[in-house]
């Protein structure tokens, strides 16, 4: 991610602050046991529920916290607690990684690397695909839109429409494929997500065909083997 590795320098600073945010409340052990299932810290945007004054006590605290050491400066904190989120993520911590995202947004609604960090956990998340797509959105318009976010983001689409079972979404993903293509023909793993999609959609044919283009590339290495034994599984190499 290359806008994450820009965003990477310092990105410890926040860290003292981020964590007592990150603390959940002392509860009776069934609320406990309900906040286990549904921490939310965990979930985009804190999940949008509403928060006790305690919670929001905490987070007053912190973003006061983190004013004090930037002399406001809230978007520059939030790039760097999303650059750490992308960290945790890479690592496959993707808890810590929304908790850091969440507490990015917290600071900066408009942090694009923060939304576009939620949406790539949530989209890995089984069922969770289409709730991924407007975060998304949200990251293009606050800025996102390099080639790799772009890739992501089509790849979410195509994995909305087959959770949904949405021909018009799986259209949708198509035409990002191509546009990304035409813009990035090297693009390996915008090939193999749209080799993907069309595998889902039962055009085995077109898939190897979308693979024989990304094995052409000079990031090939990438492909993923599992996925090239599951199309051989279905239709020989043709």
């Amino acid at each position: 991610m290359r806008l994450a590795a820009r965003c990477g320098a310092g990105a410890t600073l926040w860290l003292a602050a981020a964590c007592a945010l990150a603390q959940p409340a002392v509860q009776p052990a069934k609320a406990a046991s309900q906040a286990a299932a549904k921490d939310p810290s965990v979930l985009p945007k804190f999940g949008n529920l509403p928060k006790s004054e305690a919670q929001k006590a905490v987070e007053r605290e912190f973003i006061e916290g983190v004013d004090l050491q930037t002399g406001g400066d809230r978007p520059r904190a939030a790039q760097q607690l999303a650059a750490r989120g992308w960290q945790h993520a890479q690592q496959l911590q993707s808890d810590d990684a929304m908790r850091r995202f969440n507490q990015a947004w917290l600071l900066d609604k408009q942090c694009a690397l923060a939304l576009w960090g939620m949406a790539a956990v949530q989209v890995n998340i089984p069922g969770k695909a289409a709730s991924a797509v407007p975060l998304y959105a949200e990251a293009q318009k606050a800025g996102a839109n390099e080639t790799n976010f772009m890739v992501d983001y089509a790849k979410a689409v195509s994995m909305a429409a087959i959770e949904t079972k949405s021909d018009a979404l799986m259209q949708d993903a198509f035409t990002r494929f191509a546009r990304i293509h035409a813009k990035a023909p090297q693009h390996t793993i915008n090939l193999q997500n749209w080799a993907v999609a069309l595998f889902n959609t039962g055009d085995y044919e077109q898939a190897w065909k979308k693979i024989k283009q990304a094995e052409a590339t000079p990031d090939r290495t990438l492909l993923d083997a599992r996925f090239m034994a599951a199309l051989k599984g279905r239709m020989p190499r043709p």
